[in-house]
């Protein structure tokens, strides 16, 4: 439900419906604090006012409230609303929604996804404008949900002056009690050892798609490669997605097709700066040394799950973007046969392409101002001599950032990619019976090797097949589908 509505439902509710539960002890609200400078940490709302941020953040003056719940309780299943007075206690304002606010360590979120047994959570609201720098002010904070609240106020903590909604949910009802079933976490952590010290474990995290409980009737994986500051802050994006039905992008991709999501974090093992063909045969052999054991456990790590939550095997589809796609495009190189298509986009450095590594359809996307811009026409180049199944798209304009075109192109290629996976899974077979056959056979999908339309990669134009020639041959990208086509034609 909209922060704004359910607050307004709530406010309704109380007004107007006597409560028959009794109202214990679940909600406390240890206390109140008013920041109008930084606090020991700069732990608070701080906003930007540099589009470029060149300038640093402002602080943002605001009211911090200490909540605890006696069990675990997923946030949107609960409130916290702050009612401003002026001196006269005359209702200035009301706030439903708490500001995202550093929590410290880089952790940048409004509020946790969970509120957990005997953690006390931090809230932060803004003051109203109309009372910064003021005084004689006083605020309530209530704490609670549709059956019981918890009311404190400052700076006196007497109630009795002041009338909020949610007034008849603080204190006991007539009678009955609450049973609140304590929510799973949707999210599965499992972490695995590598045996390399610069990256020595692996948290591989499967969340299924939303409402679903048994792995064996997903769909397929996509596999994510994430970038973020810790471990925590994987956690609690994918613990989001089952909270909001309305994500979009990829995330809603995986929805609308019932794939789980197999994610974890990045880790540089690598020059991020530098291809191995711009590297010594050492230090390349050194690279591929502690890589191969990350991989390695990786797949370690995705039999284990397979097996305790019956998860696909196969087939997945891998993205990544910036370093997580360096690390991503490294771990298709050495474990193909886990996927059935690779999107990634913006990586600065690249591994060297292996034969084995034919058998994913590979997405690159890049940005012609981007600094690895020049590493990923020599990687293209080296991939299609391997006979990989690639589109490769430069978008015009673009450095070091996301990008709606590639986006779109993404989630287009990856609906192709489902769409042939049952002629990968043939091939596979019969790559069995026959390897010389597989060999002589690359690109594995005949669309590429004749497609019906072709990409110019400099010129940024795309042509029918018989207007090949119109393109120089190193130029040339094959275009499965005419709306792939269109999509890299953006």
């Amino acid at each position: 439900m909209n922060p704004e509505i359910r607050f307004l439902f709530v406010a309704w509710l109380s007004l107007f419906c006597i409560s028959k539960i009794h109202a214990g002890d679940f909600f406390t609200i240890h206390g109140i604090e008013i920041h109008q400078k930084p606090p020991k940490g700069d732990i608070g709302i701080w906003k930007e006012v540099d589009p470029d941020r060149k300038k640093p953040k402002l602080f943002v003056p605001s009211v911090e409230v200490k909540v605890e719940a006696a069990k675990r309780i997923k946030y949107k299943d609960v409130f916290v609303h702050l009612w401003f007075y002026d001196a006269n206690k005359q209702l200035v304002e009301a706030k439903g929604t708490p500001s995202e606010a550093d929590h410290g360590r880089k952790n940048i979120y409004a509020a946790p996804i969970f509120l957990v047994k005997g953690k006390v959570e931090n809230f932060f609201f803004e003051i109203p404008e109309k009372l910064v720098g003021q005084s004689g002010w006083n605020v309530v904070a209530v704490f609670g949900d549709d059956f019981e609240a918890a009311a404190r106020a400052y700076p006196q903590n007497s109630l009795a002056a002041y009338d909020f909604p949610e007034k008849k949910l603080v204190g006991k009802g007539p009678g009955g009690s609450v049973e609140r079933a304590e929510p799973m976490d949707p999210v599965i952590s499992h972490v695995v050892k590598t045996g390399n010290p610069k990256q020595p474990q692996i948290t591989l995290f499967l969340c299924p798609p939303s409402g679903m409980r048994d792995g064996r009737q997903v769909k397929g994986v996509l596999a994510m490669c994430m970038l973020a500051e810790n471990v925590e802050a994987i956690r609690r994006r994918l613990q989001r997605i089952n909270l909001d039905a309305q994500m979009g992008g990829i995330i809603g991709f995986a929805q609308k097709h019932q794939l789980a999501i197999l994610a974890w974090g990045s880790r540089s093992l690598w020059n991020p700066n530098a291809s191995y063909d711009e590297q010594t045969r050492h230090v390349n052999r050194v690279m591929d040394e502690s890589f191969d054991e990350v991989a390695n456990a990786w797949a370690n790590g995705v039999k284990e799950l397979g097996k305790k939550y019956g998860v696909p095997q196969r087939d997945f589809l891998l993205w990544g973007q910036c370093g997580s796609a360096q690390w991503a495009h490294r771990l298709a190189l050495r474990k193909p046969d886990y996927f059935l298509a690779v999107h990634v986009h913006i990586p600065g450095s690249f591994d060297q392409p292996t034969p084995e590594a034919n058998k994913p359809l590979w997405l690159l996307t890049t940005g012609e101002l981007y600094g690895g811009y020049e590493r990923s026409k020599r990687f293209y180049s080296d991939c299609r001599k391997l006979g990989y199944p690639m589109i490769y798209k430069a978008i015009v304009g673009l450095g070091h950032a996301g990008s709606a075109i590639a986006d779109k192109m993404g989630l287009d290629f990856f609906e192709y990619a489902l769409s042939v996976k049952d002629d990968r899974d043939k091939f596979d077979e019969e790559r069995k019976k026959s390897p010389a056959m597989a060999v002589a056979k690359t690109p594995w999908v005949e669309v590429f090797r004749a497609p019906p339309f072709y990409g110019d990669l400099l010129n940024q134009e795309y042509f029918p097949a018989d207007q090949v020639e119109m393109i120089p041959e190193s130029f040339r990208v094959p275009l499965p589908t005419q709306e792939l086509a269109e999509a890299w034609n953006k």
